[in-house]
């Protein structure tokens, strides 16, 4: 979903990852009348990930104060926007020849759960 990347680009550009609820509001409100090439990017970025719950996933957490993107939300966005459509990003790291992963992560993309299957 392309709000749930909108939301993660949103609460890392804040200062400790957090902001209110009105506040996400706000700044979508900004983004989403920003132009085509925002939209553009968000939307390929989502289209990477169509299965994306930045909840579930613990990317994102909500309590009174607010929403806060935790760790692994930075370091699930930092992979995303790191990956080209052909991949080449992980391929030139060399993450998928790495000796020190396992047999199961070799050639995963970053954006995949250890042990998911690959296509």
């Amino acid at each position: 979903m392309s709000i749930q990347v909108a939301i993660l680009k949103i609460l890392v550009s804040h200062v400790g990852g957090k902001a209110t609820l009105d506040s996400l509001k706000h700044d979508l409100a900004i983004l989403s009348s920003s132009g085509d090439d925002w939209h553009a990017r968000i939307k390929r970025l989502a289209s990477r990930v169509p299965e994306l719950d930045i909840f579930s996933n613990r990317y994102v957490v909500r309590d009174v104060e607010g929403w806060e993107v935790t760790s692994a939300g930075r370091e699930f966005l930092r992979a995303l926007e790191a990956v080209t459509q052909d991949n080449s990003a992980v391929r030139a790291s060399g993450r998928d020849r790495d000796p020190r992963r396992g047999q199961a992560d070799r050639g995963r993309s970053p954006l995949q759960k250890p042990g998911a299957a690959t296509a």
